[in-house]
């Protein structure tokens, strides 16, 4: 995606791709990249810096975003949960047959109240355990998906990175890793910035074939420090 100038250059690093395109997971690659928070309950960034230091969340302060979704179609079921903690989790099985789908939103929206732009560099420190399970049906592609992202309140998407991702023809049955992708920014007076990950299973079955699927962020941890010239 073409950033404009007025947003400055985003650079990531530890070689990690800034946009991705995403194979479709239960709602497709935007999964998880809608987040309402009344302007309340935004955090403001020159009060969450406090002159100048680095702010870590939830260490500092309780995330603000901490969001579920599910669905299921006959015998399926999901689940899904999140906390302000670091901690989500979701699950789907259609060992049984039917559909289902489950995602989860952490992380934090912040507004820059300042006068002038601001330069920051934005870490996601996220940690994760995924398990897939049974024989795919049909068109279980991408049974898992995990991502984080960086969205301003115009709705503009300015980094987005995948974390996991599963392929059921060939995954291993649990696996957990971690992540910790880096983003430089230069945040605008007046707009609204979301720092989220999303997570998201989704799985069918035939009543012979099923899968079940399951994510689990174990921690997530979001560092916001001002920088450095």
């Amino acid at each position: 995606m073409y950033l404009s100038g007025q947003l400055g250059s985003i650079t990531q690093r530890m070689a990690l791709i800034l946009i991705a395109t995403l194979q479709g997971c239960g709602g497709g690659d935007d999964f998880g990249e809608s987040v309402t928070i009344p302007q309340g309950h935004r955090d403001r960034l020159s009060a969450a810096f406090n002159g100048g230091a680095p702010v870590t969340l939830p260490k500092d302060r309780s995330f603000n975003v901490a969001d579920t979704q599910r669905h299921s179609q006959g015998a399926a079921a999901a689940d899904s949960t999140a906390d302000d903690s670091g901690r989500a989790s979701c699950s789907a099985d259609a060992s049984r047959g039917g559909r289902a789908g489950a995602e989860f939103q952490i992380g934090h929206v912040l507004t820059h109240d300042g006068n002038t732009p601001l330069d920051v560099a934005v870490t996601f420190n996220v940690e994760y355990r995924c398990s897939v399970r049974g024989d795919a049906p049909g068109n279980d592609a991408q049974p898992i998906a995990l991502k984080a992202y960086i969205k301003d309140s115009n709705h503009r998407m300015l980094a987005k990175v995948m974390l996991a991702e599963g392929d059921s023809d060939r995954l291993p049955e649990r696996w957990s890793g971690s992540q910790s992708p880096s983003f430089d920014l230069k945040l605008e007076p007046g707009l609204a910035y979301h720092l989220i990950v999303a997570g998201s299973v989704a799985v069918s079955g035939d009543g012979e074939h099923g899968l079940r699927a399951e994510l689990e962020v174990t921690r997530v941890e979001i560092q916001i420090a001002p920088a450095t010239e």
